[in-house]
């Protein structure tokens, strides 16, 4: 349970801090006075997103924290035990800070935490019911979410991976359906793929006939320069290179003894006298090779041309002509073959959805087992709200023909009759304010845990009744504070005196304005009231906190319902 809250420089609460008990504690105030920034403030240490604005003017950034007691049985426990995060105490102190420049940053027991993991982990220790949580109850997506929060988990979640099969097997059929583009094009595309199966351009050849080419077209060239430089190597007049070096070889070779630094000199001369001869002996072979066959370039060019227009058409490179000849027969294949390979996808389609019929049904039936089940709690805890003839049904009404939705193929719909006699009708239709409020309540306490989790937070969900039915409201929402003594607990923001009466402890908001250097600023102060405080607060809530006759009924509310400071 929440045992304490710490608020500093969040929107016009400068520091507060509020240290809670178990049981039925109601937070009250005027209008307008702030009372709702505290259930805000519990907001955002349990993942609500966090916005910049709600830094109090002036200041660098708020900063929040929480501190929750737990049973050894609470999830909560668990979770922080598995995520590395549990204190020995069974403790848990959550903490945000918000900046004032952006951007906000979380810590559970001091480990630095996600908005995910503040959400993972508050949804076990606290619940909120917002003053406009009877808004929603006209939608048929949240009257839907409401008895999905009584079904098994496993039954959802296989109807999402149900519909996510399903979704993927028609995304294929309809990329197939693309890929084959129009039939009509099977003709182009067999004639394009059997011309470049005729080219049979393979990998890398055709920069190997670029390189051939060349060398065909400059054989004159080659030629001369081979003759060139075999008459440099040996000419017969004496001055060769061939023979130059010889000499040199010959003239070192004798006094190599006389002088040893002149060995590696000899070394390397005679290694250049057998390196040229040999260069000599290559030249001379090529030399008297026969010519290339002369057909050879006109082959080359011709094939080159084929390549190169073809290259052209289909707007490729020519190298690149190998790869699209290869991804062209794929194609063509597949359209070859697409009766077959359509039948395959659309049976594929055909599969998924009759197993997301089957998943859909499981948890259509569970449905309305937790429809039937909700319905009879939801109309027993009206009773108790000062609607003893009340009817609530929730309607579970299948479409088994709507296309597969990770939702089921249910539609949810509440009906309501406040009267005996009348049938139920659609609830937007027959509530009024007051009961659509007194409806919410009793759905989302008969909708929640039992047992957890163990602080519920009603933000003004009493608005809009009055008379006998605050007082219903108020003995139930005292229930909830009280159903378990050890670790039950509801924390209430309220307007009405008779809610406020059957609380355990009651604290005041209220809004101050002081003067600062000229600068005018509005301030919260939240204080924890004695029994003779709760007494003039109350009498305010009545009407008038000095009059006789106020303080008079504040004083017997209290009274009536035993409540001690």
């Amino acid at each position: 349970m929440l045992r304490a809250l710490t608020i500093k420089h969040f929107a016009i609460i400068d520091q507060a801090e509020l240290e809670l008990e178990p049981g039925f504690c109601v937070i009250t105030g005027e209008t307008g006075a702030g009372k709702s920034i505290l259930v805000d403030a519990l907001s955002l240490l349990i993942g609500q997103r966090a916005d910049a604005g709600v830094v109090a003017k002036g200041q660098n950034k708020a900063d929040l924290s929480a501190y929750f007691e737990l049973t050894q049985a609470s999830p909560a426990l668990k979770w922080l035990q598995s995520n590395a995060m549990a204190e020995e105490d069974q403790t848990v102190v959550i903490r945000r800070t918000i900046q004032a420049t952006g951007g906000s940053r979380a810590w559970i027991n001091g480990h630095p935490a996600s908005a995910s993991q503040l959400k993972d982990l508050g949804a076990m220790l606290i619940e909120i019911h917002g003053q406009h949580a009877h808004q929603q109850l006209s939608k048929t997506e949240h009257q839907r979410q409401l008895v999905d929060t009584q079904c098994p988990k496993k039954l959802i979640d296989a109807v999402v991976q149900a519909h996510r099969l399903w979704h993927e097997a028609k995304l294929s059929l309809e990329q197939f359906e693309a890929d084959m583009g129009d039939p009509s094009q099977l003709d182009l595309l067999t004639f394009q793929v059997k011309e470049l199966e005729e080219l049979a351009l393979e990998a890398g050849e055709f920069v190997a006939l670029e390189a051939e080419q060349e060398r065909l077209q400059r054989q004159d060239e080659i030629q001369l320069a081979i003759q060139s430089a075999a008459a440099s190597l040996d000419q017969d007049d004496g001055t060769s290179a061939r023979r130059l070096l010889l000499q040199a070889s010959q003239a070192i070779a004798p006094i190599t003894e006389l002088d040893p630094r002149l060995a590696n000199v000899a070394t390397l001369l005679e290694e250049a006298v057998i390196n040229l001869s040999e260069a000599r002996s290559e030249l001379e072979q090529l030399a008297t090779e026969p010519d290339q066959d002369p057909e050879r370039l006109s082959v080359i060019n011709t094939r080159m041309t084929l390549a190169l227009d073809l290259a052209r058409k289909h707007r490729v490179r020519p190298e690149e002509l190998p790869a699209l000849a290869d991804s062209l027969a794929s194609r063509l294949e597949k359209i070859q073959d697409q009766d077959q390979q359509r039948a395959l996808l659309t049976n594929a389609i055909k599969t998924t959805e009759a197993e997301w019929q089957r998943a859909a049904g499981a948890l259509s039936q569970a449905r309305r087992s937790a429809a039937k089940a909700l319905s009879a709690s939801v109309t027993k805890a009206l009773s108790t709200l000062g609607m003893a003839h009340a009817t609530l049904e929730i309607h579970i009404n299948p479409n088994t023909d709507r296309s597969p939705s990770p939702k089921g193929f249910d539609e949810v719909a509440i009906a309501f009759s406040a009267n005996p006699g009348q049938p139920p009708q659609p609830l937007s239709k027959v509530a009024s304010g007051g009961e659509l409020s007194r409806i919410s309540l009793a759905l989302t306490l008969a909708a929640g845990s039992d047992a957890y989790p163990m602080t519920r937070v009603f933000d003004e969900v009493d608005a809009g009744i009055g008379g006998e039915t605050a007082h219903a409201v108020g003995d139930f929402l005292a229930r909830v504070g009280k159903a378990n003594p050890e670790r039950s607990q509801a924390l209430c923001v309220t307007h009405l005196a008779q809610v406020a009466a059957r609380a355990n402890h009651q604290f005041q908001v209220n809004k101050t304005q002081t003067n600062q250097t000229n600068d005018k600023k509005t301030a919260i102060e939240i204080r924890l009231l004695s029994h003779d405080d709760r007494e003039t607060e109350i009498a305010r809530m009545l009407g008038d906190a000095h009059s006789k006759t106020s303080l008079a009924h504040a004083r017997e509310l209290l009274e009536t319902h035993h409540v001690a400071n």
